[in-house]
């Protein structure tokens, strides 16, 4: 087995030529290779080359060969093992993925002759051609003997729970000790909550019925009060493994609008039945806004279905409508997929052995309102990657490993005609996972893989209960949206979004999708973390700017890079733009967005040079008249972001560019639509930027000291005919 570095993507025939099987891929073109030849072929080649240049298209893209060892094996709750122990311990063994069935059959083979040689046992065995898993009991000798078997592609300690379930399960009121943090208020919009719980017992401010009089509301579900809970406590799984005092953040006010469907089983919830939904929703917030000034929403509501392009609903442009005339955020999820009792997607996918496949099926596609294209949308990662460890349960998977997304999660893109657009969903955070059980079936909320929110059972004495969806990946969001907005009461909610992407990364599984417009249509922007959108620092600092254009204009920005940035410190550094704006939308039209911004940074340009530059550009024409180095390479390309309200793109470098000057030059493009060009009403577009520059290697300045956390400088305008 080797490892092979190379700077970009060999021809598949170039591996197959020399004897390698390519096994796997990173984003950063390492290739994982079999040498079913015991690498005779490929020495052959190597000679080849270094005798005659030979075969130069093919290893001159290569940095390095390294053998794959014992270490690259090597995964989670090794490291204490590899010295030895006594007896024998329980590992799980992944095997690489085969070409067939009975190539994966044969590897698998391969591994239990290692284990009886060394006399371990086989406690669980689950074979495909893409996902081959073995649970072993063994000695130390026999862990050694995994770790030098090729086939083996990672050996480690079964995954436990995030938060073993009998932690929380009985934990009482007089059990919990817990604190407050201040932040705005959000406003929930779903069923009525309990507000007799111990935990929300003077956080929820107020619980509101805008139904007409004689309306009989079902008797009131659990929804609610799982949702309010992750929105107060953004930490609860922490703390509650920590033993640490649970901290409740800010409060909420509700308006309900969800009830239990008699007609469901699981008392599944309903939009309440007096008025349709977006006149629920509409009334809801402007209620809330109105009356109590609420500017963060969190609506953990949606179809069951995917949503229709040619038929968008009115809750999804009724949302748009109000989050622009109100300058509100609204966090909304991406919306779950069904899986039935055999693990399986609606389009036939098996949760575990079809990843990352039914991602990207019709079925598996956004439901209303996820498609808001002003909306925050968010969809599920999981927290946890292990069923609840009870008797009998030899041979239960968690479907998504820790920072996965999470099987029943909805994927973009959302509404747009550009083919490889990233517009939705905007985020992802936890929302939990689905366990298959050693017989296949799909186990919904297993107490060991959910999450973890206040429960409506105060009758059994349960505090808490097991929950799983985006329903509870977006409160988490709207918890980080509403301590922007404590932070900076003065902010647009153009400018918190901006800063909820500038804070948000994807998680480390999202690589395993290499291509980015895939891999956004699932991660999103990746997600959001209240520390890095609030907070600059010695080697991260974040400059914004809140404001608006003209229709039809570019705005330049003035960007300060100081020297220290410049000169760099040796390892890589970056700067990162987020671009948020609120368009006028119309869903009977073929462009949804009454427009289209764009940013790009140019360096060592003089900015009259750059305006007359502008000036000069077709707005029609995609290609820039500025196209060589003065242009940064951000990452990805403006194309991605046509069909979408929030940007994030961004330039990275490593080697120093100290004799750049000093100030870049932001650029923000803005181009309306035909139908609304000649609109009365939109003669003006608000927007916001956050950009961030960061090294995280800095140690001898301090960025903050240098530049100020929010920095406003004029912008130069032109206006086109």
């Amino acid at each position: 087995m080797f490892k092979i570095k190379a700077r970009s993507r060999p021809e598949d025939s170039a591996f197959e030529g020399r004897g390698l099987q390519v096994l796997g891929e990173t984003v950063d073109y390492t290739y994982f290779v079999l040498a079913e030849d015991q690498g005779t072929q490929l020495d052959a080649a190597i000679q080849r080359y270094v005798r005659t240049g030979e075969l130069r298209s093919f290893f001159n893209l290569i940095d390095d060969f390294e053998p794959y060892g014992p270490e690259d094996r090597m995964g989670p709750g090794l490291e204490d093992l590899v010295g030895g122990y006594d007896g024998v311990r329980t590992l799980d063994v992944t095997i690489w993925p085969s070409g067939s069935f009975d190539q994966a059959q044969a590897r698998t083979r391969t591994v239990e002759g290692v284990l009886a040689r060394s006399d371990g046992r086989l406690l669980l065995r689950s074979v495909t051609a893409r996902r081959t898993y073995l649970r072993v009991a063994v000695s130390a000798d026999g862990l050694a003997d995994l770790l030098n078997t090729s086939v083996v592609e990672i050996v480690r300690t079964p995954p436990v729970p995030f938060l073993d379930f009998r932690e929380w399960r009985d934990i009482g009121p007089v059990d919990l000790s817990h604190t407050r943090r201040e932040s705005v208020v959000v406003g929930v919009l779903d069923d009525s909550p309990e507000s007799g719980h111990p935990l929300l017992d003077g956080l929820i401010l107020s619980d509101d019925s805008l139904a007409p009089d004689g309306y009989q509301w079902q008797q009131r579900g659990s929804h609610g009060t799982e949702v309010v809970g992750r929105v107060l406590y953004p930490d609860l799984h922490n703390e509650l493994r920590d033993l640490s005092p649970l901290t409740a953040v800010g409060a909420v006010r509700v308006v309900r609008i969800l009830e239990p469907d008699p007609n469901r089983d699981a008392g599944a919830p309903r939009f309440a039945t007096y008025a349709p939904p977006h006149e629920l929703v509409s009334a809801g917030i402007r209620h809330l806004h109105e009356r109590f000034g609420v500017r963060i929403f969190n609506l953990s509501v949606g179809y069951a279905e995917p949503y229709n392009d040619l038929h968008l609903g009115a809750l999804t442009e009724a949302i748009d409508d109000l989050i622009r005339e109100l300058d509100i955020v609204v966090v909304v999820p991406s919306g779950n997929a069904g899986i039935d009792l055999h693990a399986r997607t609606p389009s036939g996918h098996h949760i575990v052995d079809d990843k990352p496949e039914y991602f990207f099926t019709a079925d598996h596609r956004l439901s209303e309102p996820g498609p808001a294209a002003l909306a925050v949308t968010v969809g599920s990662l999981a927290l946890s990657e292990a069923p609840a460890e009870m008797p009998n349960r030899i041979g239960w998977q968690a479907a998504a490993a820790t920072d996965e997304a999470s099987p029943f999660t909805r994927t973009g893109p959302g509404l747009g005609t550009a083919l490889k657009r990233t517009n939705k969903p905007d985020m992802t955070h936890y929302g939990g996972n689905t366990v298959v059980n050693d017989s296949g079936g799909a186990v919904h909320n297993d107490p060991g893989a959910s999450l973890i929110t206040t429960s409506t059972r105060l009758g059994d004495g349960r505090l808490f209960a097991a929950v799983n969806g985006t329903s509870f990946a977006s409160p988490a969001v709207a918890r980080v949206a509403a301590d922007i907005a404590h932070a900076y009461p003065d902010a647009s909610a153009n400018l918190i979004r901006a800063l909820l992407a500038t804070s948000a990364a994807p998680p480390g599984p999202a690589a395993s999708i290499t291509e980015h417009h895939r891999r956004a249509r699932v991660y999103g922007l990746g997600r959001p973390d209240g520390d890095r959108a609030l907070n600059s620092g010695a080697t991260r600092v974040t400059m914004t700017y809140d404001g608006a254009l003209p229709v039809d204009t570019v705005q330049i920005h003035p960007i300060p890079i100081p020297e220290i940035f410049r000169r760099g410190s040796g390892g890589s550094r970056a700067i990162t733009i987020a671009l948020a704006f609120d368009p006028p939308v119309r869903r009977q039209r073929r462009e949804y967005l009454a427009a289209a911004m764009k940013v790009d940074v140019y360096r060592n340009i003089d900015p009259d040079q750059l305006v007359d530059m502008l000036q000069k550009q077709d707005p029609d024409d995609p290609t820039d008249l500025i196209n060589d180095s003065r242009r940064l390479d951000l990452q990805p390309g403006s194309n991605s972001f046509t069909n979408s309200t929030l940007h994030m793109r961004r330039w990275t470098r490593t080697r120093t560019f100290i004799d750049d000057e000093e100030t870049f030059y932001l650029v923000v493009t803005h181009k309306a639509q035909t139908w609304a060009r000649n609109e009365p009403s939109y003669q003006e577009q608000a927007y916001a930027l956050a950009v961030t520059l960061e090294d995280q290697n800095l140690v001898q300045a301090d960025l903050r000291q240098i530049l100020t956390q929010q920095v406003r400088v004029p912008a130069r305008l032109r206006v086109r005919a």
